[in-house]
């Protein structure tokens, strides 16, 4: 009985997210693939609106305190940008983002993981960033392919793989295909991998239906233990993103992994989860310490889902010395 309560439980949750999250005021491109470029783009309908973001992603991005430079590879579903850093003979590190965030997020991070390795920030093709989506949308099997692209153009055969959030979630989509090149394995609070996300999140779907600054603050205020540590150079970004972007995260796609997904990951895995999380509890501890064999799991004190900055000296330690 208990779980079946569940299970409809996270069905309800994942029917007002993805109508929320989907965008009720959504432009409907065609079906087609290779879309003219007349089209609106997927993610903003106006130059302006493309503009200002793209000038708050700067600003954001002036706060990394690491030499860097940015690119931008061609995939069969549209340009994909990348930050990249670090050594140029290190361990390839490719870090996906959270929903919304753009790899701009890793602000707090890109330091302590670019001293050892060569990192590769990816702007998700389908979510706000500076990647530009050419075709439809992408479901689970273009995941593994627009990856697989990018790890192509970039030459990288093995790869170390850091997600958080919906990122999380895609990480652990890449981990569990029978061929992979992704050597270990870091999920930071990952969304909908262990379990269906929680009520808590409401303010977020409210934010992202109504966006506001008054909306913006309870959303922050409910995903991080300290909101005071986001930067306003990033809190600004991630709202004009909400506001005029339509990254459609495609929520209902995003099913919680069975136990025999979760044991096809072999590589090492290391599992951050704060202990205020809203996406990740003590039953997603367990669920991952029951399937995931060799799996470290930590959690992280006074910490919510923007673990990231809530807790950034914690985390860069920890997945640190994971991948040393």
């Amino acid at each position: 009985m208990r779980n079946k309560s569940s299970l409809i439980k996270g069905l309800i949750v994942a029917v007002i997210v993805s109508f929320t999250l989907s965008g009720c005021s959504s432009i409907i491109l065609p079906h087609q693939k290779n879309r003219p470029d007349f089209l609106p783009e997927y993610l903003f309908k106006s130059k302006k609106q493309k503009a200002k973001y793209y000038k708050a992603y700067d600003r954001t991005l002036s706060l990394f305190d690491v030499k860097y430079e940015e690119i931008d590879v061609p995939t069969r579903f549209g340009p994909t940008h990348i930050i990249v850093s670090g050594p140029k003979n290190g361990q390839p590190l490719v870090l996906l983002h959270g929903m919304d965030a753009s790899s701009t997020m890793w602000y707090p991070n890109i330091k302590a993981l670019s001293k050892t390795h060569r990192v590769y920030a990816v702007d998700y093709i389908m979510d706000a960033g500076k990647s530009v989506l050419k075709t439809d949308p992408l479901n689970n099997q273009d995941i593994v392919l627009f990856y697989n692209d990018v790890f192509d153009q970039l030459k990288l055969n093995s790869v170390d793989l850091i997600g958080t959030s919906r990122g999380g979630w895609i990480a652990a989509h890449l981990a569990i295909q029978p061929e992979n090149r992704i050597r270990r394995l870091v999920l930071l609070s990952p969304a909908q991998v262990f379990g269906w996300v929680d009520f808590k999140i409401f303010p977020a779907m409210w934010f992202k239906m109504f966006p506001s600054r008054k909306s913006l603050a309870k959303t922050m205020a409910a995903f991080a233990n300290h909101p005071e540590k986001i930067h306003p150079y990033f809190r600004e970004q991630f709202y004009i993103a909400s506001k005029y972007g339509d990254s459609r995260p495609q929520v209902t796609k995003m099913i919680p992994f069975s136990d025999d997904d979760l044991k096809k990951l072999k590589m090492p895995v290391l599992f951050l989860s704060g202990d205020n999380d809203c996406m990740n509890g003590d039953k997603s501890c367990e669920k991952a310490k029951e399937n995931i064999a060799g799996v470290s799991i930590i959690r992280v004190p006074d910490t919510g889902h923007f673990m990231n900055t809530d807790q950034p000296e914690i985390v860069n330690k920890e997945v640190v010395k994971f991948l040393n």
